[in-house]
């Protein structure tokens, strides 16, 4: 990793990179990565805590599954997902009644999305061939690659220390209840963690178009296979 030839990254990646492998550290090459969460998440006009594992292997597949206590004692468990068969959600009251089955095109477009946005759990995605990054400013750059056959351009913005600060991008989906169509989605990080030999951004709240977020959570454990 610190092999790479630093004029390839602009100046913010190359920032965050050296801040998020502490120098001394024997510096891993994963590929994906195990992460464990808890938080609230917006349900209707509750607000729900949670619990959830996740397994993210960039650019190619994630799987997203969460146990939601929602109000008067109700619980809500299922899983996001994108893999080689697109994407899906899958969710049942207690586990038993369905209540969200959704695939397709417009649900693999949005996973996508989410994928790519999530990248940075495993910091070596950075140095990924596909990855094609563009300088914006001393704390911003742009990182352009391709998710489920669908372009990306995920902006990333890294503090004067070099921790992240948020990533944004263009992401398919239809918060407002329309057609599906781009939208920005933002997530912002509030601190950090070590885990497995790297730094990973914590206090973590997303959302679309630059409204309130609709989840909260902190990383419980990030395990690098």
């Amino acid at each position: 990793m610190r092999g790479e030839p630093a004029r390839e990254l602009p100046e913010p990646i190359r920032r965050w990179l050296a801040h998020a492998v502490p120098p001394g550290t024997p510096i891993p090459t994963p590929t994906s990565v195990r992460l464990r969460a808890h938080g609230r998440i917006r349900v209707g006009r509750w607000w729900c805590p949670f619990a959830s594992r996740q397994t993210l292997t960039p650019p190619t597949t994630f799987r997203w599954e969460a146990d939601v206590r929602g109000p008067a004692g109700i619980r809500i468990r299922g899983f996001d997902r994108l893999d080689a068969d697109g994407g899906a959600m899958r969710w049942r009251l207690f586990g038993l009644v369905p209540i969200i089955g959704a695939s397709g095109a417009d649900v693999t477009r949005s996973a996508a999305g989410r994928l790519a946005g999530e990248c940075i759990f495993v910091p070596t995605f950075a140095l990924h061939r596909d990855v094609r990054w563009q300088s914006v400013d001393d704390t911003r750059a742009v990182a352009r690659f391709a998710v489920a056959g669908y372009a990306q351009e995920v902006t990333v913005a890294v503090a004067p220390s070099g921790a992240l600060a948020s990533v944004s991008l263009p992401r398919w989906g239809n918060p407002d209840g329309r057609r599906h169509r781009e939208h920005r989605f933002t997530a912002t990080f509030d601190g950090e963690v070590p885990h497995g030999g790297f730094l990973v951004p914590t206090g973590i709240s997303a959302g679309w178009d630059d409204t309130d977020a609709f989840i909260h959570y902190d990383i419980d454990a990030a395990d690098f296979p």
